[in-house]
């Protein structure tokens, strides 16, 4: 059973799937794409190298508060592992160029 519905903030939809173990199986497993974000932050789960979720869906990014060496840092599933995306310097209104000049 495929469920499909357009997203609007704000707004709940019904399933008119009970919410209870037997029908929460008819669900399966959700999958949501969003075309944009904009005007808004988007918070990741947190995660640890220990309990990251298992590898095998290209495209997903999770943090991993010690996947750095014990740092925090972004992760992208490329369809066989986690690649770390490390962080870099903190947010400035600097220009990167003004920024490596100035070294």
């Amino acid at each position: 059973m495929a469920i499909t519905a357009s997203v609007t903030p704000g707004f709940t939809y019904s399933t008119g799937i009970e919410l209870e173990p037997a029908g929460l199986n008819l669900l399966g497993t959700p999958t949501v794409t969003i075309d944009s974000i904009s005007a808004t932050s988007v918070r990741l789960e947190n995660f640890t190298v220990s309990n990251a979720p298992s590898n095998g869906t290209a495209g997903r990014v999770i943090y991993v508060s010690d996947g750095d060496g014990g740092s925090p840092c972004l992760a992208v599933d490329n369809g066989s592992n986690w690649l770390r995306i490390n962080l870099g310097s903190a947010v400035s209104a600097t220009d990167a160029d003004d920024y490596l000049l100035g070294e």
